[in-house]
């Protein structure tokens, strides 16, 4: 994806994601690569088709607590670059202020220090 074409500023943030297919069966593990406010690129083999609905909990190095989001995937890379990774661009469709918040704060405050 372009960067103009972003609505929020990306932190190459490594963080563990747990999610759930949007029936709720089957658990699936990933990490990330970067993160924002609005979304995270899933790095992973085991790739999910665009627009598949998805509960995802993860856990942001230096919050307390694992935050929760309902997404849906954006854009699927299935054949990377040889500097690219294999993976999944992924949109936090709908997240409690509570933890929008947290995230943002904590994006803000690693963008500054």
């Amino acid at each position: 994806m372009n960067r103009d074409t972003r609505r929020f500023f990306r932190k190459a943030i490594r963080a563990e994601f747990a999610g759930k297919s949007g029936d709720g069966t089957g658990e699936l593990r990933f990490e990330s690569l970067d993160l924002s406010a609005g979304g995270t690129f899933l790095a992973c083999d085991l790739l999910l088709e665009e627009g598949e609905q998805l509960s995802l909990g993860f856990q942001v190095p230096g919050l307390p607590r694992s935050l929760q989001a309902e997404a849906r995937v954006a854009w699927v890379r299935r054949f990377p670059k040889a500097d690219e990774q294999a993976g999944m661009g992924i949109e936090f469709v709908s997240m409690s202020d509570q933890d929008r918040r947290e995230l943002t704060r904590y994006l803000e405050d690693a963008t500054s220090g």
